[in-house]
C-alpha cells in the first residue's frame, strides 16, 4: 500500500510564489505526489492565485492526486467560475467550506456544482466556526447532495482532544471520504507541521486508524516555509505511519 501525500499551496502563495510553474518546480524537488491548490477569492480577473492558474498551467505527472480548495460559496455566479477552474485544473476533488448562509447551508449551489460535473467535497469546520461541524448536519448534507467528504484532523481535535468526535466522523462518513487535511497545533498556531506539534501523537494515531480503514491521500496544511521543512514533514509522517 502506497501513501499519497503532499501540501496545500496556501503557504507557497503566502511566500509570494504565485506561479504554478514555480510551485511545480518546488514540489518536484520534494517527495510530494499530491497537492491541494488553495484559492481564497472568486475574482478571476484580478486575484493573483486565479491568474496563476490561468497563465502558468497546472502540475505535471508527478502529482498523482490534485485537490482544489475553492473559496466559500455564496452566489450562483461562483458556480460557473468554479466550472471554468475545474476544466483548467482537472482536479480529483474540489473542496468548499460548509458554512451556513442566511437561509442555511447553500445546498442548491452544491447540487448545481455536482450536476455540472464538479467533484465536490465538504470538510468539517474548526472550533471558531459557527456551522459546518455538527456530524448529523454533515451527514445530511452529503446524503442530500451527493458530495463527498474531507476530514480535517486538526479541526476535529479542536472539538475533542480525545478524538471521539473524529472517530465518529470517520466511521459515519468513511464511504464518502476522499482525503484528510493534516496539521497539528503549537503555541499560538493551529496550522503547525505535525512534526513540530504538541498534539503530534494524537494526530498521527488517528491518521493511522483512518488509513487502516480507507487509504486516502494526506493533504498537509501545516505551515512550511522551505523545501527542507516540507521534506521533513513528509519524511516524519511516512515513517510514523509505517510507509
Amino acid at each position: 500500500m502506497s501513501l499519497l501525500i503532499g501540501p496545500s499551496t496556501g503557504w507557497l502563495y503566502a511566500r509570494g510564489i504565485y506561479s504554478s510553474f514555480q510551485q511545480k518546480i518546488f514540489l518536484n524537488k520534494s517527495p510530494a505526489n499530491s497537492v491541494e491548490i488553495c484559492l481564497t477569492s472568486w475574482d478571476s480577473k484580478h486575484d493573483r492565485r486565479m491568474i496563476s492558474l490561468r497563465t502558468d498551467g497546472v502540475f505535471g505527472n508527478k502529482i498523482l492526486y490534485r485537490s482544489l480548495h475553492l473559496p466559500d460559496i455564496d452566489d450562483s455566479k461562483q458556480v460557473l467560475i468554479a466550472q471554468n477552474i475545474i476544466l483548467r485544473c482537472n482536479p480529483n476533488t474540489a473542496l468548499v467550506h460548509p458554512l451556513k448562509l442566511i437561509d442555511g447551508y447553500p445546498v442548491e449551489y452544491y447540487k448545481k456544482m455536482i450536476s455540472i460535473g464538479i467533484p465536490l467535497a465538504i470538510e468539517n469546520m474548526d472550533l471558531k466556526k459557527d456551522s459546518g461541524f455538527n456530524p448529523s448536519e454533515l451527514r445530511e448534507l452529503i446524503e442530500n447532495t451527493g458530495c463527498r467528504f474531507v476530514l480535517d484532523v486538526q479541526h476535529a481535535y479542536e472539538h475533542d482532544h480525545k478524538m471521539y468526535y473524529a472517530k465518529d466522523l470517520l466511521e459515519s462518513l468513511k464511504n464518502s471520504l476522499v482525503h484528510l487535511h493534516v496539521s497539528g497545533e503549537a503555541k499560538n498556531n493551529n496550522h503547525s507541521l505535525v512534526s513540530r506539534a504538541i498534539n503530534a501523537s494524537s494526530i498521527v494515531e488517528f491518521i493511522g486508524q483512518a488509513l487502516f480503514i480507507k487509504n486516502v491521500p494526506l493533504i498537509l496544511e501545516g505551515k512550511y516555509l522551505t523545501l527542507k521543512e516540507l521534506y521533513r514533514e513528509i519524511e516524519f509522517l511516512t515513517k510514523e505511519l509505517g510507509f
